[in-house]
């Protein structure tokens, strides 16, 4: 039976998923949401600047932060509806969140929470990292249990010591989950498609888990002259934004070229919340990295299938409501028929809270057969290539 599977959902409350960890609590540095947006939008553009050039905090802070908080201006209720029932920070509730998911005809959820993870960017210390990762993992795993195995957590990590990330990833396997989230960018110098990493592949596919490259996650490197535009915060932010493409391409670019999937073919490599209207064109252009006047400046090109051949089978990607990720129709033409998956991204204020009807719409006119396979029966399949089938 042909479920629907939705990759990319949340759990995210406020600093009360702490409550049960008071002593890890009290050792903790206070989170500024202000600072931790800039940091997750534009934090490496940023930092790439001088220090007198940086723009402030509150000119960086984007519109939508102060209406989740409560902060707008008397003149900005109108905006503020575009976050009504949309509440990115609700309490975690998994028979509510399991109602929901019955009336939007979804089986199966994966739930991410942020909440750990985002104390990374504040917390130095190795060991209190690894602490508020672990005791992150345990409250949402927590929050799943009950479902049915429905709500699945989404596993995330600290990669400053792989084997604490093998032993992490398996302890979450057992408690159901089958997605980890990885970093966007090279860990202490080293590419993510370095052999060294294979262990970390193989610890994934065994405990048949995808690797989900999660928007909030790409750590870039700009030259000092984008600093140029620090006096305009807005086009700060808009390119920010836009950058966020060239993380994946690179990452994707790694894995192909570096072997990864190669010597990992069962790993499937989720791109979430990243945009996927910009696959059709990488998909097309990177075979050309492989034609012989390519390998006189790249080297040669020795693995058995086409680099596109790899994109296809070990890559998959959400999509969004807008942007480059429209017509989605005319993306998923573009691609192969297993790439674009169902995400709902719900509750936050970019994702949907209607899935069902607006995919309904968008794709009505689309083959049956396609449209089963965007719902869950690729993500699916991912399952079964590594023997562990959902």
């Amino acid at each position: 039976m042909l479920r629907t599977i939705d990759v990319d959902a949340h759990f995210e409350p406020g600093a009360e998923w702490l409550d049960p960890y008071p002593d890890l609590a009290r050792r903790l540095p206070k989170v500024d949401p202000g600072a931790l947006a800039v940091q997750t939008i534009c934090g490496d553009l940023v930092e790439s600047m001088p220090v007198t050039d940086r723009p402030s905090y509150a000119e960086l802070s984007p519109p939508g932060l102060l209406a989740l908080f409560a902060q707008e201006k008397l003149d900005e209720k109108d905006r503020r509806q575009e976050f009504e029932g949309k509440d990115q920070f609700q309490v975690a509730n998994a028979q509510a969140r399991l109602k929901w998911m019955d009336a939007q005809g979804i089986d199966i959820q994966n739930i991410i929470c942020l909440a750990g993870v985002n104390y990374l960017t504040f917390v130095e210390d190795p060991g209190l990292r690894r602490e508020v990762v672990r005791a992150c993992n345990d409250w949402l795993a927590d929050q799943c249990d009950g479902s049915g195995g429905r709500l699945r957590p989404v596993t995330a990590l600290d990669y400053g010591d792989l084997d604490w990330a093998v032993a992490e990833l398996g302890r979450m396997r057992r408690r159901g989950s089958r997605m980890v989230l990885i970093p966007g960018a090279p860990v202490d110098g080293k590419s993510l498609a370095h052999p060294d990493w294979d262990r970390l592949w193989r610890a994934v596919t065994d405990n048949g888990m995808i690797a989900m490259l999660h928007t909030g996650f790409e750590r870039m490197s700009f030259a000092p002259g984008w600093g140029n535009m620090s006096a305009d915060a807005t086009l700060l932010r808009q390119f920010g934004s836009s950058f966020r493409h060239v993380t994946p391409m690179m990452l994707i670019s790694a894995f192909v070229f570096g072997g990864t999937f190669e010597r990992n073919p069962a790993l499937t490599l989720l791109i979430a919340e990243l945009g996927c209207g910009w696959l059709p064109f990488f998909i097309r252009d990177i075979d050309d990295r492989a034609t012989p006047l390519s390998q006189l400046f790249l080297g040669e090109w020795k693995n058995p299938m086409k680099p596109s051949d790899y994109v296809a089978r070990n890559v998959r990607a959400t999509p969004l409501s807008g942007g480059n990720d429209s017509p989605i129709v005319r993306i998923m033409e573009d691609l192969p028929d297993d790439m674009i998956v169902f995400s709902s991204d719900f509750p936050h204020f970019e994702g949907f809270g209607d899935p069902r009807t607006f995919y309904g719409e968008v794709l009505a006119g689309m083959d049956e057969g396609r449209r089963q396979r965007f719902f869950g029966g690729s993500v699916a399949d991912a399952y079964a290539r590594m023997d562990d089938p959902v």
